[in-house]
């Protein structure tokens, strides 16, 4: 998240500087953090019997918050990586990086919904707005990379390259 966004928003445009970016983050998480009501105190949770139950009460609400955030938070950071460092050795074109973002637009909702559901199952508040304030982040940073994708392509996709999608980087 914001590994390569931020770079190229602070290199390449003057959007906004590392300190507006920083202290709208900040800000953001200590709004999140006053919103976040209470942990549950002694809470126990049934352990599940297959996946589809374990996604289930996430879903739901029902599980611990960091079986709900930390499996996809990996996920999604590495396959967000992976992309960029396709599109960084010119093996992706703008289409296919934007079709993997589309392809995770679903389960980051899904993420973003057990996420929230499940935050006052922790030990500590802190925690809980950590979590949910990563899943608004993350969505700050799609659109960073809409931005990016739209307005300024040339500063992350070769552009000479290619052939048949260059309209993509008018």
């Amino acid at each position: 998240m914001f590994i390569n966004t931020f770079p190229i928003i602070f290199t390449y445009t003057h959007l906004f500087s590392i300190v507006e970016a920083s202290i709208f983050l900040i800000a953001l998480y200590f709004l999140v953090y006053f919103y976040t009501p209470g942990v549950t105190k002694n809470w126990s949770k049934q352990p599940d019997i297959n996946i589809y139950e374990t996604l289930r009460s996430a879903w739901l609400g029902k599980a611990l918050l960091w079986q709900a955030f930390w499996p996809f938070f990996l996920l999604v950071n590495i396959i967000l990586f992976y992309i960029d460092y396709r599109v960084l050795n010119v093996t992706y074109t703008i289409a296919s990086w934007k079709t993997v973002h589309g392809m995770l637009l679903l389960p980051i909702v899904w993420w973003t919904n057990s996420v929230w559901r499940c935050s006052q199952h922790t030990h500590y508040k802190i925690y809980s707005a950590a979590a949910r304030t990563l899943t608004i982040y993350l969505f700050l940073d799609y659109i960073l990379r809409f931005i990016i994708s739209t307005q300024y392509p040339n500063t992350l996709f070769d552009c000479r390259l290619l052939v048949m999608e260059y309209g993509d980087c008018l």
